[in-house]
């Protein structure tokens, strides 16, 4: 319960930083009127938003959490799924994923582990999903979740769009639910863009 508390409190300081930076200023403490920029301390990556219909928009990720080793990096990541109900029922999720650092081919890095759970993320869709009382998280962990591990970056470039799901993934598992298992597969497959281009580029030039 403290892990979780403390994953909202974190969100909660992300969006207070997001507000400040908006106007790229903050007064100083003293009160003497003067400001100075405050920069955001979090990386960022844009990746493509389903809302209902399927209709496509651009939102950000939030890198809250990362840490890389020679196997490995993980990542904790804040974005949106659904943004077409009450903030009381949808809000920021945050993912828990660990990616690959060691394939020669940047295609063939793949998901180590993921969870939106196990006090290092945050499930921030409908519970259950609306309409389907039985896609709860802990369905969807493990009809949808946990099935991506293993799964690589060339998966996911090569997953169809809104509607469609990555191979390994029952299609009818999840047939409900093109909102929810969209945002995050396109999430998933952007953070594979900024993964690659941190890490393996890297290694190319090294």
């Amino acid at each position: 319960m403290k892990k979780i508390l403390s994953i909202l409190l974190l969100v909660a300081l992300l969006l207070t930083t997001f507000t400040a930076c908006t106007s790229g200023k903050e007064e100083d403490a003293k009160g003497t009127g003067k400001t100075t920029d405050i920069e955001n301390p979090y990386d960022m990556f844009h990746y493509t938003h389903y809302a209902s219909g399927g209709t496509p928009e651009e939102e950000t990720a939030v890198v809250l959490f990362e840490q890389s080793n020679a196997t490995f990096t993980s990542y904790q990541i804040a974005f949106i799924s659904c943004t077409c109900r009450d903030p009381s029922v949808n809000y920021y999720s945050v993912m828990y994923i660990e990616l690959l650092n060691t394939k020669q081919n940047p295609e063939d890095a793949s998901i180590r582990a993921i969870t939106f759970s196990d006090g290092k993320g945050l499930w921030g869709d409908s519970n259950p999903t609306y309409g389907t009382t039985n896609y709860t998280p802990e369905y969807f962990n493990e009809n949808f979740v946990q099935p991506m591990v293993g799964k690589t970056k060339a998966d996911f470039d090569a997953w169809g769009g809104y509607k469609k799901q990555i191979e390994g993934i029952d299609v009818d598992a999840v047939t409900a639910a093109s909102v929810s298992t969209s945002n995050i597969t396109s999430c998933i497959k952007s953070l594979f863009e900024y993964h690659v281009n941190k890490y393996y580029k890297t290694n190319a030039d090294a």
